[in-house]
This record gives structure tokens, sequence and C-alpha cells, in this order.
């Protein structure tokens, strides 16, 4: 059952070719900024109640890799769509009535990314304009800032790919194979 063939976006919409070189990096680079995240917290709360000396500028740090780890994995949940759903009417929908809903959320979930996408981007520029340095470490906020537009304008081109294969292919394929599960 590790197939995730009952999700909505389960394995069965993933590429033919399995990863390519963009989700394996997307992939490593969150896997290694979670540890990373959890390696600096554990050597913060050492310090801060051992030693008596918190690492300096250690909440600002996992503040930006908290981000960066959000906006990485961001792209490859989009890719899959395994994002969090509620489908408490799932079941009232068949036929075309259920691919023009499902059309519907797909596009408006690409819309949505664009608008986070454009907000990210405006916020970025703004903070490089004015330069805007973090409170601690006095280091410009605008290059993570324009990381995370970046990272979720690579997620916009994942999802772009995901809505032409759902209309090309005309619904999900795990609408015809849940049929039988269904009845």
């Amino acid at each position: 059952m590790s197939d995730g063939g009952g999700i909505p976006g389960g394995s069965a919409n993933r590429s033919p070719g399995g990863r390519n070189f963009v989700t394996t990096l997307l992939t490593a680079l969150s896997a290694l900024l979670l540890f990373s995240m959890m390696a600096l917290t554990f050597a913060d709360v050492v310090a801060r109640y051992f030693l008596n000396s918190p690492i300096y500028g250690a909440s600002e740090i996992i503040a930006f890799m908290l981000g960066l780890t959000i906006f990485t994995a961001f792209p490859l949940v989009t890719k899959d769509r395994v994002h969090i759903t509620v489908g408490m009417f799932e079941n009232f929908y068949k036929g075309p009535v259920r691919f023009v809903q499902r059309l519907a959320v797909l596009i408006g979930t690409l819309v949505f990314l664009g608008l986070v996408g454009l907000l990210l981007w405006d916020q970025g520029y703004g903070m490089y304009e004015v330069q805007y340095l973090s409170h601690y470490l006095d280091v410009p906020q605008a290059p993570v800032v324009l990381a995370l537009a970046g990272l979720t304008g690579i997620a916009i081109l994942l999802f772009l790919g995901v809505v032409w294969r759902y209309i090309r292919a005309g619904g999900d394929p795990e609408d015809e194979t849940n049929k039988e599960s269904l009845v």
C-alpha cells in the first residue's frame, strides 16, 4: 500500500521516469535543511542550558532554515498532489462534473501559487531596495525571500505539468482504478 494509489495525486500521477534531477535535488536539500535545523536546535539548547552560552543568532538561522525547508518541500508536495485536502463531497461528483470540479481546484491552486510567488517576489524586492537586515546577525533578508519566491516558481512550473497531464488524460488515472473499491 505504499504506492499511494488510493491518494489523489499518489504515485499514479508521478512522472513516468520517476524522480528527475530537480525533485532529487529538492528532496536532498529539504532533508539537509531539516537535519541542520534539528542539529542547530539541539546544539543551541545544550549550549543554553548546560554551558549558559546560547549560539548567537541561532533563532534567526533556524527561522531562515524553516522557511527554506518548507519551500524546498513545497514543489514536491505540489508536483505529487499530496496537499492536505478535505473530500467531504468527493463521492457526490461523478463523470464530467468530477472532472470539472477537480480541474477548477487545480486551476485555483495554480492561481494561489501564482499569488504567493508574486507576493514573495514583491516582498523580497522591497527588502532588497531598502537593504533590510536581520535583527541579530545583520545579514540581508532579501536573498532568502527571493529564494522562497524562486522555489514557488518551481512549484508553479511543476504544477503546470500536473494540470496539463490532468487535462490531457481526461482526469485522474486512479478514478478508473478506484471505481471497484468504492462499490
